[in-house]
């Protein structure tokens, strides 16, 4: 995961590759770290993610409600179509979501 912020303090995460139950833990421990500085807005890109697993996908989840916790307003960009159709599924209509 990269990342960087702009000059109103917005941060953006890119992830790139795949996500699996092996190195989920890697991009929770990311999210955590990024959510504490308390960005105004943290998006999170993964249109160069070729594969979010459960358990990638069950982080997000969790740094979404963090983020809602420390009113940050957390937002994903531009998912892989496969992610998007899973996001969806997981919970549709969510504010997560574009």
């Amino acid at each position: 995961m990269t990342w960087s912020a702009d000059t109103r303090g917005h941060t953006v995460a890119s992830v790139a590759g795949a996500v699996t139950d092996h190195n989920a833990w890697e991009l929770k421990r990311r999210l955590q770290w990024l959510l504490l500085s308390r960005p105004p807005v943290l998006l999170l890109q993964l249109n160069q993610a070729r594969f979010v697993g459960p358990l990638g996908v069950r982080c997000l989840a969790a740094a979404y409600q963090r983020a809602g916790q420390l009113g940050v307003d957390m937002r994903v960009a531009a998912p892989a179509s496969g992610d998007n159709r899973v996001l969806h599924m997981t919970r549709p209509g969510h504010p997560l979501m574009p």
